[in-house]
């Protein structure tokens, strides 16, 4: 089996075909996603300037949502304020492992 990750004088190093392959992925995804919103974004226009609320068929059901306030609460802030307050009610949750793949523009 052909290793993903190698160490090279003390640094791990990742197969060049990997690489390529995560940031030709990548970046398919965020062209892909920009086309996606802006597709979204022309079909919330139309919706809104001709007043549909729902548009449904058998592949899927698009239906609009109106503008609305939410409201957040600032735990930051919070935390200053009353950090005993805070430790009290705070709970950790365990997250499982993963990996951050940020893939640099290509010019």
């Amino acid at each position: 089996m052909n290793e993903l990750i190698t160490i090279e004088n003390g640094s791990a190093v990742l197969d060049a075909e990997a690489v390529r392959k995560i940031a030709d992925f990548e970046n398919t995804m965020k062209t892909l996603k920009q086309a996606e919103d802006k597709l979204k974004k022309e079909i919330l226009g139309e919706m809104e300037e001709k007043n549909i609320i729902k548009i449904e068929n058998e592949t899927m059901t698009i239906s609009y949502i109106g503008a609305t306030g939410r409201e957040t609460f600032n735990s930051k802030k919070f935390r200053a304020d009353n950090p005993d307050l805070y430790d009290e009610y705070v709970t950790i949750s365990p997250v499982k492992s993963s990996i951050r793949i940020k893939v640099k523009e290509r010019r």
